[in-house]
């Protein structure tokens, strides 16, 4: 049979293109190994089989209860996005683009937790017993007696030493590299890792051991092989730099026992990775208070705030066609608060060149940030600053209305955590403001309304 490598999709001949997925020579060939006789289609033998009561899956034993409880990675960051910490049995992917720091993550995690009694198999089909070493000298875990490592790509030498070391924790560095001896393909096939991740998922939930596996990313950014991979996953994290700052971002993309679209913040150090406790204040610090033109916008990554200057510039147009450069944001949401601002406040983009973008390299999509950057867009055309510890909320409708939003209360208590003194924010939201102290809260209905009150803080507006 042939496999696209992308999706998985199968065909009993060669195709050029993938029909499923649209990928051009992406079809590879792969022997099919017959199942054994039986009684059943799939070769196995079946025997009758008795429905579980679903009201006793709820009466579980204190021992079963006590297993179950949350892990600590080590990285209070980390246990944010995994909702908690490890969950006991728990099959885990971490995708990554190469060099991101996935390794150098995860045997950070094995040393936190070997250092708390966790006994730990660390497993690598791409690096060998001295790379893996000096990393771990490096990160300060070398010494540790609770770490087992094993260099290589057959899945049957991995599984058998996991059931005679029995560890709690398993990590698979990486998916890709490890090959069945059931397939003649190579490691990295759609049925290679159809079967390595199979054949993981059944150790981890018979054995209740907590199993990471490390994944390469294609050059589009989503994890190699078929999709069948993440379906069959408990939890998919992605590992990825911020565009600016050089930090690292742990985003959450599945999660069966947590949240998803959570982020940790992290950034590399001489001795491995760091939290980043406060991103908010690293983003504000080289603000300028006095430049026209920049505001600050409160976006929430899945329950987390985060503080970002936005900034906007704007020129006398002499070509006759003005120029629209927008980096951060949608090139058409600019276009239609420039709209609104005319309408509302009077104002003339048309003979302006216009250049807008989110100075940490963010970028920002939620609604509740249109406020912010109408307001940049203004005090940039009137070339005078905004008040600098102001910080504005809300999404901006068509007919200058200010709407209502989520997370208020999150986003002031951020503003509160980096020095800012005032928010608006939307009439609706008022009442879910005032519950947040050491914030005064300026609450408006309409984009008028506001300009009124900036000019009025603001000597210069």
């Amino acid at each position: 049979m042939f496999f696209c490598t992308e999706c998985g999709e199968s065909s009993p001949k060669w195709q050029g293109r993938c029909h499923q997925c649209g990928a051009w020579n992406s079809f590879v060939e792969e022997k099919i190994i017959e199942p054994a006789g039986g009684a059943g289609p799939s070769g196995r033998a079946q025997g009758p089989v008795e429905p579980l009561k679903i009201a006793g899956l709820f009466h579980e034993s204190e021992e079963t209860a006590s297993r179950e409880k949350r892990v600590s990675s080590g990285f209070k960051e980390v246990d944010r996005v995994l909702g908690g910490g490890f969950f006991h049995g728990s099959l885990v992917l971490l995708g990554g683009e190469p060099g991101i720091g996935k390794s150098t993550i995860l045997l950070q995690i094995v040393g936190a937790l070997a250092t708390r009694g966790s006994k730990c198999l660390y497993v690598s089909g791409e690096e060998s017993q001295s790379q893996v070493a000096s990393r771990a000298t490096r990160l300060g875990i070398a010494d540790s007696a609770q770490i087992g490592f094993l260099s290589t790509s057959s899945l049957e030498s991995a599984l058998q030493l996991a059931n005679d070391y029995q560890p709690q924790f398993l990590i698979v560095d990486s998916v890709q590299t490890l090959e069945s001896d059931q397939f003649d393909s190579a490691a990295g096939t759609v049925s290679q890792i159809r079967e390595v991740t199979h054949a993981l998922m059944k150790y981890a939930k018979s054995r209740g051991v907590t199993t990471i596996l490390v994944g390469h990313v294609t050059k589009e950014g989503s994890i190699a092989g078929p999709k069948l991979l993440e379906h069959m996953v408990d939890a998919v994290f992605y590992f990825e730099q911020a565009t600016s700052g050089g930090y690292r971002l742990l985003r959450g993309q599945k999660n069966r026992f947590g949240p998803t679209n959570e982020i940790a913040v992290l950034e590399m150090s001489g001795r491995g990775l760091v939290e980043v406790d406060n991103p908010s204040e690293r983003f504000l610090a080289e603000r300028s208070k006095e430049m026209a033109g920049s505001s600050i916008v409160a976006h929430l990554e899945g329950t987390r705030p985060f503080l970002t200057e936005v900034q906007a510039l704007t020129q006398r147009c002499y070509s006759g066609f003005p120029r629209r450069t927008v980096q951060g944001v949608d090139q058409n949401r600019i276009s239609v608060l420039m709209a609104v601002a005319e309408k509302a406040l009077k104002l003339n983009f048309a003979e302006q060149d216009v250049y807008f973008k989110v100075a940490s390299g963010a970028r920002v999509v939620e609604p509740a940030a249109d406020l912010a950057i109408l307001f940049a867009l203004v005090s940039a055309l009137k070339n005078e600053a905004l008040p600098p510890d102001m910080l504005l909320i809300g999404e901006v409708g068509l007919g200058g209305e200010i709407r209502s939003t989520t997370g208020i209360e999150a986003r002031l208590k951020e503003a509160r955590n980096v020095g800012l003194a005032r928010a608006v924010v939307p009439k609706w939201n008022l009442k879910e403001a005032k519950h947040v102290e050491g914030v005064k809260v300026i609450a408006v209905s309409t984009v008028a309304e506001l300009a009124d009150i900036v000019s009025r803080s603001s000597v210069n507006f």
